[in-house]
């Protein structure tokens, strides 16, 4: 089947169970705590809190909901291009009741799609029920209704049920919209894509259960199934609804992979199962492999790793652009802008990492546009919001890239012509003078002095600050010690705490530029930034347990406990303190200046 032939069937059979198809919603959320519309049952959380009477009769709807996850509680943007499944858009399939049918309907139906509709290998499917871990104080009673449900299931085909369903605690089968409210135990579908046969070999089966709820991919969910029938109250208790739902979703783009990387659940011998390697992001690759001239090859960097060579790296940035076109043409056309605030930033942040991996498969002026052709032509029949915007989202993704390529040429000379400064020659006149300067905290670029701030204090939103912190009694790293630093430095950019601009480890101190992010919002929806405190600390704790970890030793101080910042005032100040940064190992004799420096 085709992507979009798998799209329709499950709407065509939700249909013939006399359920409204509706639109999927805006990816600009109505909750003003969402930075995007990330699950499908968004739209109906009215619906489910009573707030809003049921528009459907009878009380049944299914939908394929726009979803993007990317900031937030619920962010995959950096782990996006480094595997086969990770996206920051993705389309969720779904069903819902409201008020309506309950768990027989769901688990019946849920059964007929997958394995008499779509023909999945019954040997292959494992349900998971809820069974609260008592020691945990997980809330309700195990879910023993579900349980005879799919046991019914399972031995309508002659296998064990004792095998195919599987327990789960709180943590993965029980559904809680926050810590009060609406909420419940739910079941999930579970495929064992393993190759080895199925069918008459039980201690293959027996195997596959032991994967589920784990990390292992050849085990992966496919459906979740929730049963709306608690209330949580603030006392910890939980009482019955008056009326129960079911909110359902399956990732669209996963089932697709299992059911064409096996050639329609024929093959498992020789399955090729990723996201990227189906019908969804062929037409994506085919204009980007024609505007770069370089193939896909489909090769995947080990754990760890964002390529080992060159086609590795040229792979990842083609499932990176791949799927942020996605991101940014969808969320373009529903309104929301890139921009310098909230999920605005968010969206100038993917952008811009597209176009840096742009320039991995070779472009250097504005291409990321021309991909929104393809996507309104592919996409368009299902929504479309997007080829009736296809110009002005052109017109959007041209002029923000136009600009980053500006800024990300002038960063890059900036960068080239220090570093040629630096292997060519002595640093440039007062260059020594102003390092000794910016170290000890005085010098401002114009001659001006400072005095050193101490954390914590009130913070500018968005503002850029240089912070120096240094290790206890001028302790020296070690190169492995400062590989430490250095990936928390990374790890906290890379999870969106802050923009980071440049970071230095030295041997007995670190400097960083950078612009810290929004956290959280407050209850009237205002923006709550990662405060440098809270940042530094988290640096700073984490590394100082891994080195005395590496070292074998318990209660050694590696920082010292004051760090001291500088605000950013303009560009100027800015471009100072990068150049300070970036020139700090070779003014302070640290490498010879024909070297390069590593932990920069």
């Amino acid at each position: 089947m085709t992507s979009s032939e798998i799209r329709q069937s499950f709407l065509d059979f939700f249909k013939s169970k006399q359920h409204t198809i509706v639109p999927s919603s805006s990816l600009m959320p109505d909750s003003p705590n969402l930075l995007f519309t990330n699950a499908g049952m968004n739209q109906f959380v009215p619906i489910f809190l009573g707030q809003t009477k049921c528009p459907y009769t009878p009380g049944r709807a299914a939908d394929t909901q726009k979803c993007i996850r990317a900031g937030g509680k619920h962010n995959d943007l950096d782990d996006v291009g480094l595997d086969t499944y990770h996206h920051t858009f993705f389309e969720m399939l779904g069903n819902w009741s409201f008020g309506d049918y309950f768990k027989k309907e769901a688990i019946a139906w849920a059964w007929e799609l997958v394995i008499e509709v779509w023909k999945f290998p019954p040997q292959r499917i494992y349900a998971t029920i809820y069974n609260p871990d008592r020691s945990k104080g997980d809330p309700a009673e195990r879910d023993e209704e579900a349980y005879g449900l799919w046991a019914e299931k399972f031995l309508s085909v002659g296998l064990d049920p004792a095998v195919h369903i599987v327990n789960g605690n709180k943590k993965d089968n029980f559904w809680m919209m926050g810590e009060t409210g609406p909420c419940g135990p739910c079941t999930e579908i579970h495929v064992d894509l393993r190759p080895g046969p199925r069918e008459t070999d039980l201690e293959n089966q027996i195997s596959g259960a032991k994967l589920v709820n784990g990390s292992d991919a050849r085990c992966i969910e496919i459906w979740n199934n929730v049963f709306i029938q608690y209330n949580a109250n603030p006392d910890g208790t939980f009482t019955p609804l008056p009326a129960q739902h079911v909110d359902t979703g399956m990732g669209f783009e996963r089932v697709t992979s299992i059911i064409q990387g096996t050639k329609g659940l024929k093959d498992f011998e020789h399955a090729k199962i990723s996201n990227y390697e189906t019908d969804i992001f062929r037409p994506i690759f085919d204009a980007i492999e024609k505007l770069s001239g370089k193939k896909y090859c489909s090769t995947l960097p080990k754990q760890g790793s964002t390529g080992d060579n060159e086609t590795e790296k040229a792979d990842v940035a083609f499932r990176v652009i791949a799927d942020h076109i996605r991101t940014l043409s969808f969320a373009i056309a529903d309104g929301i802008q890139p921009g310098n605030n909230d999920r605005n930033y968010v969206l100038r942040r993917i952008l811009r990492r597209a176009v840096r991996y742009g320039r991995t498969l070779g472009f250097r002026e504005p291409f990321f546009y021309k991909l929104v052709d393809v996507l309104a032509e592919k996409m368009g029949d299902v929504f479309p919001e997007i080829r009736a915007k296809k110009n002005h989202v052109q017109d959007v993704i041209r002029n923000e890239e136009e600009a980053f390529n500006r800024t990300l040429d002038k960063g890059i000379a900036l960068f080239e012509d220090e570093t040629a400064k630096l292997m060519g020659s002595a640093p440039a006149s007062g260059a020594a003078d102003r390092a000794l300067a910016v170290g000890s905290g005085g010098y401002d670029g114009s001659g001006a002095v400072y005095s050193k701030r101490r954390l914590p204090h009130f913070e500018r939103p968005w503002g850029k600050y240089m912070v120096t912190f240094s290790t206890h009694e001028k302790r020296q790293l070690t190169n492995t010690e400062r590989d430490i630093v250095m990936e928390s430095i990374l790890y906290a950019h890379t999870h969106l705490q802050y923009q980071l601009f440049a970071a230095c480890v030295m041997p007995d101190h670190v400097h960083l530029l950078f612009e810290p992010q929004i956290k959280e919002k407050d209850k009237n929806g205002d923006p709550i930034f990662y405060g440098l405190g809270e940042i530094l600390q988290g640096i700073k704790s984490t590394t100082a347990h891994k080195i005395n970890k590496a070292s074998k030793v318990t209660g050694v101080h590696v920082w010292q406990e004051e760090s001291f910042d500088r605000l950013m005032r303009g560009d100027s100040d800015l471009e100072e303190k990068f150049h300070y940064i970036c020139k700090n190992p070779w003014d302070n004799g640290v490498v010879p200046l024909s070297e390069n420096y590593r932990w920069l």
